[in-house]
């Protein structure tokens, strides 16, 4: 099974991807949110998305669906006068993310949910995470969870994830989110460390570990761990480590942002092997024309 992963795309997806994508071959396309920018929602990028044949899926980034004064307020929860300012602009996610939903389909906008992916005779179950995850362990955006999802705590949404777990069909699974696991490092460029704190620190989800421990428990097959979020080029200079194999799990990060320089454009290949998944980065490489002249590939 080969599927493409798309970085935080951040506006940086046009036609000439569609046309990459769907010629590769691949199995499936997963993008791991925050298709909007700082100021533009992304739905004409989404309309773009939308011309892909291959099957793909949407996580969405807690850029995605929020306005900008709203995801201020979820950063800077608890500085003087962002309470106010939330309350004020958080019943308006619901209808933003209707909106960017519309301008997808046919791909599906994910969240709290299972699919299949398949290649030939192969099945997989593709588990989708919370939404919207901003990491370092909070809930963000309570309120749309609240109403959408019926999630209203962190152990709501750890026990929703088990069982989504426990209701996969396969026995090999793939996970999807935005921001990836706690337990993966505390450094600056480890795959989720923080970047943008003096001290620095484990910036992943309690409760997609939870729910990666609680598949492994029960015997399933964790093939991978899908996210993003965490921008490959740190603050202060240096990169991020992009992937990590640990226990016999591969974890992902897709998040090369910008993801489009020149006529060039990155994504991450993954292939689900029988004996052991593997993730290459890939570059592909088009004239000024916009005709392919090739790919390189990068695996650390």
């Amino acid at each position: 099974m080969r599927l493409a992963l798309i970085g935080d795309i951040h506006l940086a997806f046009d036609v000439e991807d569609v046309r990459v994508l769907d010629g590769a071959g691949y199995d499936a396309v997963l993008f791991v949110g925050d298709l909007a920018g700082y100021r533009d929602p992304g739905l004409s990028v989404a309309q773009v998305m939308a011309r892909l044949k291959t099957p793909a899926f949407f996580m969405p980034g807690n850029h995605d669906g929020v306005h900008l004064l709203h995801l201020a307020a979820e950063t800077l929860e608890g500085a003087p006068g962002m309470r106010p300012l939330e309350r004020m602009l958080a019943p308006t996610q619901g209808e933003r993310c209707a909106e960017l939903a519309a301008a997808l389909s046919p791909i599906p906008m994910v969240g709290y949910s299972h699919h299949e992916l398949r290649a030939g005779e192969r099945r997989v179950s593709l588990i989708a995470a919370r939404p919207h995850a901003m990491g370092g362990g909070r809930l963000h955006f309570r309120r749309y969870l609240a109403q959408h999802f019926g999630i209203r705590s962190m152990d709501d949404s750890i026990d929703r994830l088990k069982q989504l777990v426990d209701e996969a069909p396969h026995e090999a699974l793939v996970f999807l989110g935005h921001n990836g696991p706690t337990g993966l490092g505390e450094r600056r460029h480890d795959i989720f460390g923080c970047d943008f704190r003096r001290e620095e620190g484990d910036w992943g989800d309690p409760d997609l570990a939870a729910a990666i421990a609680h598949a492994r428990g029960r015997g399933r097959k964790v093939e991978a761990v899908v996210a993003g979020h965490m921008h490959h080029s740190l603050r202060g200079g240096g990169q991020r480590i992009w992937q990590v194999r640990r226990d016999g799990v591969l974890y992902v990060n897709a998040a090369c942002v910008p993801r489009v320089r020149g006529h060039e454009r990155h994504h991450v290949r993954l292939r689900l092997d029988l004996s052991e998944p593997t993730a290459e980065a890939v570059v592909v490489h088009l004239d000024a024309g916009g005709l392919l002249r090739g790919e390189s590939v990068q695996f650390p």
